[in-house]
């Protein structure tokens, strides 16, 4: 089950929520206003966390 996304990359004015954590389902949405004459591409990762194992969840894994 995922829990979580994350977002490395520059400035990247965007954040990723879970949707459906069963299926991995996400949505990606701005942060704010974007404008795509200023900038016309970011370049990102966007990496899933499970949900983990354990006690707490301390097992937990990342996409690659």
């Amino acid at each position: 089950e995922i829990c979580a996304f994350n977002i490395h990359g520059l400035e990247a004015p965007f954040e990723a929520v879970v949707l459906n954590g069963t299926s991995g389902e996400g949505q990606l949405r701005a942060r704010g206003l974007v404008d795509c004459e200023l900038q016309k591409e970011y370049t990102f990762i966007i990496q899933a966390h499970d949900c983990g194992s354990g006690p707490g969840g301390t097992e937990g894994k990342k996409s690659h």
